[in-house]
């Protein structure tokens, strides 16, 4: 199937397209994650054939979501039915899974900023840490209990509906409420999920030992949203959240990138902070590199970026294996999160496209190495 993502001429007239979009399809240096973005699309069964329209308009970060989230299922070899427009993604086989994506997006009324990608990169890290994370918290939860009330026209939520009945119900979230809100991870998601929080302290031998202290309520402002969405009991249906920050354009042009699909004269770079496997680290390790200058082996994965936070109190649980290629969390009976990891966990990154010719490559490398320079200093 020969389809393109960004032939605007026959698809909708180019003032309609939202500034994302066109900065996106004009970029010289997005050049590779296009490329892989129409061949994954290619295979993608356009239900309802609104993706193209949505992509262009307001919906281009959700539909971005949807694409490497439907690219990760077939990668792990997953059987996925496409018959019907909602939910998103019904997985068949052993262990069958209903999985609806979602977004959060700026407050009603707020529309979106209209900056460019490079701007939003920019402003990754916001001013006021535990503000935006009490805005996270709310707007993942806003994002996540609408999808639960939501009804059809016939009054089925997403897991009653005739084809996914019986089947594992499972929401995908992403952030895009602000252009910062793609820093956060999964630490303040799941609080709000399982309504527990993880307090590290130090033995007097100086090891790490973290001890789960019990959250009623997160605010934010004048208002408050009771933790613990997972044992609440419009959540029973809730099988898990799956999370990412990373299912982006970024990810399309470093796996594009990977993959030869760029120009000769775009070079891409990726910082940011990763899991420490030291079991007495209470922070992050820094990590640094450019695309391509490393072995065949450690190529980037669609599925790397996602997180599975498993719902213990679930009337119908997600299966073991069923999403077997994302990073699993899953509450144990002290009250203790356990994370298996399955591939680098990366908590935060920053890509940088560069462009320049011949020396694109070393400005590359340059930039990686004064990134952990200053990190080093740092600490």
């Amino acid at each position: 199937m020969n389809r393109s993502l960004f032939d605007l001429a026959r698809k909708l007239k180019l003032e309609k397209a939202s500034r994302e979009f066109r900065d996106f399809r004009e970029a010289h240096g997005y050049t590779a994650a296009r490329r892989l973005m129409d061949e994954v699309f290619a295979d993608f069964p356009d239900v309802d054939h609104s993706f193209v329209r949505e992509f262009q308009t307001a919906g281009f970060s959700a539909r971005v979501l949807e694409l490497a989230l439907f690219a990760a299922l077939r990668e792990q070899g997953k059987e996925l039915d496409r018959t019907s427009p909602a939910p998103d993604f019904v997985v068949r086989g052993d262990a069958p899974v209903a999985i609806e994506a979602t977004t959060t997006n700026p407050p009603q009324g707020e529309p979106a900023e209209d900056v460019d990608i490079a701007s939003a990169v920019r402003r990754l890290i916001p001013d006021d840490l535990e503000a935006a994370e009490a805005e996270f918290v709310f707007q993942i939860g806003k994002a996540l209990r609408r999808k639960l009330d939501h009804r059809d026209a016939q009054g089925h939520a997403y897991w009653e509906k005739p084809h996914v009945e019986g089947v594992p119900f499972v929401l995908a979230v992403q952030s895009f409420h602000n252009p910062s809100a793609l820093f956060h991870t999964t630490g303040p998601l799941s609080t709000y999920l399982y309504g527990i929080r993880d307090v590290p302290t130090r033995d007097r031998h100086g090891s790490l030992v973290l001890n789960s202290q019990i959250v009623t309520e997160h605010r934010r402002k004048d208002k408050t949203i009771p933790s613990g969405l997972f044992a609440q009991p419009e959540a029973e249906h809730l099988a898990a959240v799956i999370f990412t920050n990373s299912a982006t354009v970024s990810k399309f042009s470093r796996m594009g990138t990977e993959r030869g699909y760029g120009p000769e004269d775009v070079a891409v770079a990726r910082c940011g902070a990763m899991y420490d496997p030291d079991p007495d680290a209470a922070l992050p390790v820094p990590f640094g590199y450019v695309v391509g200058d490393y072995g065949l082996e450690e190529h980037e994965t669609f599925s790397e970026g996602f997180h599975v936070l498993h719902n213990p109190w679930a009337r119908t649980p997600l299966a073991a294996g069923a999403l077997d290629g994302f990073t699993d969390h899953r509450l144990q009976p002290d009250g203790r999160l356990l994370t298996t990891i399955r591939h680098p966990d990366y908590f935060v990154s920053q890509t940088m496209i560069i462009q320049g010719g011949k020396a694109a490559l070393p400005t590359a490398r340059l930039r990686v190495q004064q990134y952990l320079a200053d990190d080093a200093g740092r600490r």
